[in-house]
């Protein structure tokens, strides 16, 4: 379906999370980046960390020092007061050469979208298998008010499905869609992403198997929210929610898995493990 697509046996781990920080102003609430968030994320040795509702918050000389002594180069979007995106990359998986050459245009922001409600977006273009690889965190936005609440989301996936489709090399994006497509991805039933759906394939974990979401929300509604998607055709793939961090001391004996409404200021979304 779409442009042609090339299987790959490299063995790759990417990590995604939502970490909860909400646009927070960290001088203001007191809250601040945990170091057992870095600590958890980098455990199993990913070569690719995205996380979501990243906010530049005290705690960050910790994240910094920890993923360059495990020999990460990292790239954060956002500034305090504005959910961003830090992509951690392991410095021995990829190349970047290109990269890290000012006159070419490899870390993009969400301003290269096009529209005006824009996702929360960051893509860091490298190259692995010597070829041109985006490695893209998003995040669409939710707004709490009724009002223009389903043209706010519908423009993000505007911008994005115009975006993605666009790319001719290869691309992996992953974060929190706010959107479950089960069995529509691939159909004419989805119309969030449509164009996007006829070139790539989607990665979400086993639906009602194991820990299969991703969220809960505040009804107690466990869904699915977290995924990845890439034009690149991918064999013997293991995508899993991780939610075994809540049983850091942090959430106290009263947060469960299952629970809504967990402590504000701290993950509430599980881990998506993808690995090939």
């Amino acid at each position: 379906i779409g442009i042609c697509r090339r299987d790959y046996v490299l063995i790759m781990k990417i990590f995604e999370w939502n970490i909860g920080m909400a646009a927070t102003i960290p001088s203001n609430s007191n809250r601040r980046l945990n170091g057992w968030i870095v600590d958890e994320i980098t455990k199993g040795g990913p070569d690719c960390i995205v996380l979501t509702e990243f906010v530049v918050s005290p705690g960050i000389d910790y994240f910094i020092g920890k993923l360059e002594e495990l020999n990460y180069h990292w790239f954060i979007s956002n500034s305090t007061k504005e959910n961003g995106i830090l992509i951690a990359l392991k410095k021995d998986t990829f190349d970047f050469k290109n990269t890290f050459d000012y006159k070419k245009n490899t870390v993009i922001k969400s301003e290269a979208l096009a529209g005006t409600n824009l996702p929360d977006f960051y893509e860091i273009q490298v190259k692995w298998n010597k070829r041109i690889l985006s490695i893209i965190g998003a995040r669409i936005k939710v707004r709490l008010e009724t009002e223009g609440k389903k043209a706010f989301t519908k423009d993000q996936f505007d911008a994005l499905d115009e975006y993605l489709n666009n790319i001719s090399h290869d691309v992996i994006c992953i974060g929190d869609f706010n959107a479950f497509w089960g069995n529509r991805w691939n159909t004419n039933e989805n119309t969030t992403l449509p164009n996007v759906s006829n070139k790539y394939y989607l990665f979400t974990p086993k639906y009602k198997k194991d820990d299969w979401w991703s969220y809960v929300q505040p009804n107690g509604s466990k869904v699915q929210l977290d995924h990845m998607i890439t034009n690149i055709n991918l064999a013997h793939v293991d995508v899993v929610y991780d939610w075994s961090f809540i049983s850091n001391p942090m959430y106290g004996s009263n947060i469960k898995k299952e629970t809504p409404n967990k402590i504000k200021g701290l993950p509430d979304h599980a881990i998506l493990k993808v690995i090939w």
